[in-house]
């Protein structure tokens, strides 16, 4: 994961009183003119003398005035590197122990469709958002804390809290099968009422450590909102707000689709009355709840784009938790050579 940063660049001098060195230079400089003003009088005079008339050549004014040049420079890049400018680069980069992740990852009874309603031998929706979850943690920064939480009608975490070991969790999220939950339901309610109740102790737990800058906490819903949204849910966001953004990815696909059974006749989940059951991918209820709380909607549209989705979150949060870090770096030798070759240069020039 490549760290994110804006650099801006800022000018700093370690002995800023050297500077009124520069006011020296009109006083070399009105030196420079009177002394080429003595030389012009002193050849003229020069030429006017009999046996030198014809060898003799007025001094080019070019000459001087580029000994003048080169000597005022060599002066003023040595006062200035006597001063000692330092070029200080700023870098914005992110604080990854600030950051965490809570992961609730939907797995339902209707998890088991398949992502596109005529692809019957595809992997399912939770096949294919355990496979994107384990690549993604698999290229966390390191110092992420994260928490994967499994919901269905309950919504328990694999893990105590939050976790930056992103091997250990992902161990337990390779191990992780659907059929652990008894009941097959959603009840989004519950999943982000805990999501907000460890977003809300990690947030506690960093103040408690007096970190260097505040948590970053955000929320990541992987779901088919196969559920309308209640009173209850509407009264928890209500009350939540914009606190703890969600982002929601939402996973399926808006046509209908049959859920796998393998004890039916038919091999897909039926109801009572022995008729298929479809479940379809409820965008209206993933975007309310992304819109209610500051966060973004994402649709997982393809295999492999659930990654891509994750990463964008973490660099998204990489950003709210930047830290300026500044890298000076001293001109006071590029400045001292260049005096070097401007007073070398005017020497040879004035020993012609």
């Amino acid at each position: 994961m490549p760290a994110v940063q804006e650099a801006c660049i800022n000018m700093q001098w370690e002995y800023p009183q050297v500077l009124w060195g520069l006011l020296t230079l009109p006083g070399f400089l009105l030196l420079f003119v009177v002394l080429w003003r003595q030389k012009q009088v002193f050849w003229q005079a020069w030429c006017r003398l009999p046996f030198v008339r014809q060898q003799s050549l007025l001094p080019a004014p070019r000459h001087y005035v580029l000994q003048t040049a080169l000597f005022l420079c060599g002066l003023t890049l040595s006062i200035i590197g006597f001063a000692s400018p330092l070029l200080s680069r700023t870098a914005w980069k992110p604080v990854w122990e600030n950051v965490a992740l809570v992961v609730l990852l939907d797995v339902s009874r209707s998890m088991e469709a398949p992502h596109e309603a005529q692809a019957t031998h595809a992997p399912s929706r939770f096949e294919n958002a355990k496979n994107g979850l384990l690549v993604f943690l698999a290229t966390l920064p390191p110092g992420v804390k994260v928490s994967v939480v499994p919901f269905a009608e309950n919504a328990i975490p694999i893990t105590m809290g939050f976790s930056a070991d992103h091997d250990e969790i992902r161990t337990k999220v390779r191990r992780l099968q659907r059929d652990f939950f008894y009941q097959q339901g959603t009840d989004l309610s519950t999943t982000l009422r805990e999501g907000f109740y460890l977003a809300d102790a990690f947030q506690r737990w960093q103040r408690d450590m007096q970190a260097s800058a505040p948590p970053v906490v955000a929320l990541i819903l992987i779901s088919d909102g196969d559920i309308a949204p209640d009173h209850d849910l509407h009264a928890l966001l209500a009350e939540r707000s914009d606190s703890v953004p969600v982002f929601v990815i939402g996973i399926g696909s808006a046509q209908p689709a049959y859920i796998p059974d393998p004890l039916s006749p038919l091999g897909y989940l039926t109801d009572l009355h022995g008729a298929a059951v479809t479940t379809i991918l409820h965008e209206d209820t993933l975007r309310f709840i992304a819109a209610a709380t500051g966060g973004s909607y994402y649709a997982f549209a393809q295999r492999g784009q659930l990654f891509i989705v994750l990463q964008e979150i973490v660099r998204t949060q990489g950003m709210r938790s930047q830290q300026a870090y500044a890298s000076p770096y001293a001109l006071r030798r590029v400045l001292f050579l260049g005096a070097f070759i401007a007073l070398l240069a005017f020497w040879k020039l004035e020993s012609r």
